[in-house]
């Protein structure tokens, strides 16, 4: 949320922080932003009760509150930047879409990858007819940073709801671009091999008589140069038994007009390893593009003719923040709407908790009605 707020303030000198809901009362001193006289409540709750008239609302809580909080905004009506994933149960879905109905495009959810230049310029050439008719889109995120779902707060399942609600979120979203029509159901199963154990869950490598020869251990990740999110210092242990976060997942995705797209998120991948995009495959061409890379490549089926592009970007999530920060200035000063409505959220949450729930009960899960009616607007307007 920090990014999100500089972005926003170099964008926008003339905002500042009105006020912070927060239980820390020290919260508002740390804030290294423009927070002048900044009133501090002790809840979402205690700032709406308060009165006051807001220009804009940011949620930048822990996972488990994103729809606590937002609902309990709702009320002022204001415009609100939510951070992703804005649900993390079904039924925090139900109710965030029932506290927001009718002003969906009042929230801009925060899902930079759909406005990176990079993925800009792929769904254009999707767009553009250039493939043809499309039949499978593939698309992987290996992250190079994976240990800090194991040995960081986000470990916690029940604060962070699991990994295809971090990561995956944003990937189902901007699939749903590509695909351009409503998922209908979702197949998954997910693999954990690697973390998690029989270690006590609140041991941390300072206490642990395994540090010599542990390869998550601050030391072993000092000498080889490279801590893959874990954390450079003492942090909790990645193998731990309370440990619920998978290492690996894949997911199949079944769409309205017959294309299917196939996912697969893997968190032990390290240094160059990481990868993150997709490839969409139609009759006439091929298109493939890799944000590690900053670039596409476009195959054409027919012909022996392949462009290679390079599209460079400067801000956050390959340039994705800082377009991100501009839609909500511009929401707020009413020049715009949202272009990550709160319908592009709940969509995503309700296919994440469906690859959930399929990985669980290893059966294909339907995305709910509801998220799957506003699918085709959602891909058509975007």
């Amino acid at each position: 949320m920090a990014g999100d707020l500089n972005e926003i303030f170099a964008l926008d000198p003339e905002m500042e922080i009105a006020a912070i809901a927060d239980p820390d009362p020290a919260v508002a001193g740390r804030t290294k932003m423009p927070s002048g006289g900044a009133r501090h409540f002790p809840s979402v709750e205690a700032l709406v009760a308060a009165g006051g008239r807001y220009d804009g609302v940011l949620v930048g809580t822990q996972c488990n509150l994103h729809t606590h909080a937002a609902c309990a905004l709702a009320p002022l009506g204001a415009p609100l930047f939510l951070e992703k994933p804005v649900a993390i149960t079904d039924d925090e879905v139900v109710r965030l879409a029932a506290a927001w109905r009718g002003r969906e495009d009042q929230v801009v959810v925060s899902f930079p990858l759909r406005y990176t230049p990079l993925f800009r310029a792929v769904l254009a050439v999707v767009r553009s007819g250039a493939l043809g008719a499309i039949n499978q889109i593939q698309a992987f995120n290996n992250v190079n940073y994976g240990g800090v779902y194991f040995g960081q707060w986000y470990r916690d399942f029940d604060r962070a709801g699991g990994l295809w609600l971090q990561k995956a979120t944003h990937d189902f979203d901007y699939i749903n671009l590509l695909a351009g029509s409503a998922p209908t159901a979702v197949a998954a199963t997910v693999t954990k091999r690697i973390y998690g154990g029989d270690k006590p869950h609140d041991l941390i490598c300072s206490r642990c008589d395994e540090t010599l020869t542990c390869p998550e251990s601050p030391r072993n990740q000092a000498a080889r140069g490279d801590n893959g999110g874990m954390g450079a210092g003492d942090h909790g242990c990645a193998f731990s038994r309370e440990i619920k976060n998978e290492d690996a997942g894949s997911a199949l995705i079944m769409y309205a007009d017959g294309v299917h797209a196939a996912y697969s998120q893997n968190f032990v991948s390290r240094r160059t390893a990481g990868q993150r995009g997709a490839r969409v495959t139609g009759y006439l061409g091929t298109v493939e593009f890799d944000w590690y890379t900053d670039s596409y490549r476009v195959i054409h089926h027919h012909d022996q003719r392949v462009d290679r592009v390079e599209v460079k970007a400067s801000s956050g999530h390959g340039g994705g923040d800082q377009v991100l920060a501009q839609n909500f200035v511009d929401l707020v000063r009413g020049r715009a709407r949202s272009h990550a409505d709160l319908n592009a959220g709940l969509l995503s949450a309700a296919m994440c908790l469906a690859a959930r729930t399929s990985a669980q009960n290893r059966t294909f899960q339907p995305i709910p009605a509801f998220a799957t009616a506003v699918a085709p607007a959602i891909a058509n307007r975007r």
